[in-house]
């Protein structure tokens, strides 16, 4: 966690637009030196004005993080104008709602690619050099409700890797007693641009267009016009509700960063059907002739305890 902001430096992907450029203005106001990225040119370059004209230490790059090339370009770019890092946040994505069964290997490609590979990269590349600081310093990965609750497809797949990701790396980090917390941020139906991620796919990623029938054009524009009412109408929630929720995650050393309490009942949902399916083991093993410690294995059991209790200690 970050005990205090002024001065410190935040790098913040997806900054353009939506969550990351909503986080971007929370950082600033609370006195960072802000570096925002964004794989938009046009719109980082109007982010970055509208920043700059109320604050002056405001840096951007145009990156693309499917490229741990680019990605490496901005750590060093970050370095050359402010020396150092606190606060990280893997936020750039893109969103798909393809069923498996509909899924191509480029939609797979495309998704995992910068909804998971991204945030790999970041962590990859901005952890080394946060460590060396030895300073207090936050990562805060952006997942999904279906990073807890899959869904979607490729999507809920990149989703629950950044979350496996986040929580293997708190752990980690607990372990040695570092000063940096990781957190995966879980937003909920946010008023983003998210519903178009497809502006930025790329050419060799695309799908071959195939003529659709009147019925399956019809469904697509009801689900087009279904998504804009969700992501669009005033339930939505701000971006800049996010933004404030993330800080208090952080200042909070949550391990889960969750916007909507739906989420919560999806959590409660498939917590109860894995241990619905557990008791299926349970049974098996008191009918088995076999000793109860054939299905039981102490050391794994201690180690998992061992694990959460480093959560629970923080």
């Amino acid at each position: 966690m970050i005990e205090n902001y002024q001065g410190k430096v935040a790098v913040i992907t997806g900054g353009a637009s939506g969550i990351g450029k909503a986080i971007a203005q929370r950082a600033c106001a609370k006195g960072m030196k802000v570096v925002i990225s964004d794989v938009e040119k046009d719109a980082l370059a109007k982010t970055e004005e509208a920043l700059k004209a109320e604050y002056n230490d405001v840096m951007s790059v145009v990156v693309d993080v499917s490229k741990l090339s680019d990605i490496e370009m901005l750590a060093q770019k970050t370095i050359d104008a402010f020396g150092s890092v606190h606060l990280l946040c893997n936020n750039a994505g893109i969103g798909a709602t393809r069923s498996i069964l509909q899924s191509t290997l480029k939609d797979y490609r495309w998704v995992l690619d910068v909804d998971l590979w991204g945030v790999i990269y970041g962590m990859m590349t901005f952890l080394p050099i946060m460590l060396k600081q030895e300073d207090d310093g936050h990562i805060v990965n952006t997942s999904s409700g279906a990073g807890v609750t899959p869904s979607n497809a490729a999507y809920g797949i990149a989703k629950c890797g950044v979350s496996a990701l986040s929580e293997m790396c708190a752990l980690e980090l607990k372990s040695i007693k570092s000063k940096i917390g990781v957190s995966a941020l879980i937003p909920g139906i946010v008023n983003t641009n998210i519903i178009t991620s497809g502006r930025n796919r790329p050419d060799e990623l695309k799908n071959p267009e195939v003529p659709l029938s009147p019925e399956a054009m019809k469904r697509m524009e009801q689900m087009m016009a279904w998504a804009k009412q969700e992501y669009h109408g005033p339930l939505a929630m701000l971006p800049e509700t996010v933004a404030d929720i993330t800080f208090h995650g952080i200042e909070n050393n949550a391990l889960y960063i969750f916007t909507d309490l739906a989420d919560v009942e999806g959590v409660k949902s498939r917590t109860e059907q894995l241990l619905r399916d557990a008791d299926i083991l349970q049974k098996f093993a008191e009918e088995s002739d076999l000793p109860t410690e054939h299905f039981y294995h102490k050391g794994m059991g201690q180690g998992l305890k061992n694990k959460y209790r480093l959560f629970a200690d923080s």
